[in-house]
C-alpha cells in the first residue's frame, strides 16, 4: 500500500518512520493521503508531461479546473494536479489563497488589477497577464475579502 504524507516538515520524518516499519509505502503519487489537521501545504505535488515536481505554494498564482482535469499556473509554467480543487482549496491556507469560482482558486497576492463588469462579476488581471472572473455567486465573498 502507498500513502502521501501532507504534514508538517517537523513531523514528516517521525510519521514516515512509523509507515515504513509497518510495510506502507509513501509515495507522492499515492491514491490515499493523511493530512495533518490545520495544516497547509508548503508545496503542491503536480505533473509536468511525464515529470513528478513539486511546486512552491508561493509560486501559485491560480489553479483552475477544465472538466476533469485541474491546472495549476505559476509564471513561468502550467502543471497538471491529480487533487480534486475542493482538496487542494483545503489544503492552501487562506489567509493567502480565495476561491473565486467553482472552477477557480487565486493567489490574492498575485492580484494586479480588479475590474467590475456586468451582472455582479469582476475580471482580474493576475501576475503573468492571465485574466480570471469572479462569478456571481463568489462577488459577496470576495468583495469582503478585498474591502471593496
Amino acid at each position: 500500500m502507498k500513502i502521501k504524507l501532507e504534514v508538517r516538515n517537523e513531523k514528516y520524518k517521525e510519521i514516515e518512520e512509523i509507515f515504513i516499519s509497518l510495510g506502507i509505502e509513501i509515495d507522492d503519487d499515492a491514491d490515499f493521503i493523511l493530512t495533518e489537521k490545520n495544516h497547509f501545504s508548503d508545496y503542491i505535488c503536480c505533473r509536468k508531461n511525464e515529470d513528478i515536481c513539486h511546486v512552491l505554494v508561493s509560486d501559485i498564482i491560480y489553479i483552475e479546473s477544465m472538466g476533469h482535469d485541474i491546472n495549476l499556473h505559476t509564471i513561468d509554467e502550467t502543471y497538471r494536479v491529480k487533487n480534486r480543487l475542493w482538496q487542494l482549496e483545503k489544503s492552501l491556507n487562506p489567509e493567502y489563497f480565495l476561491r473565486i469560482s467553482n472552477s477557480v482558486i487565486i493567489a490574492k497576492k498575485k492580484v494586479k488589477k480588479i475590474k467590475a463588469a456586468l451582472s455582479q462579476k469582476f475580471i482580474l488581471t493576475l501576475d503573468g497577464g492571465s485574466n480570471v472572473d469572479v462569478t456571481r455567486s463568489y462577488y459577496y465573498i470576495f468583495k469582503n475579502e478585498f474591502g471593496i
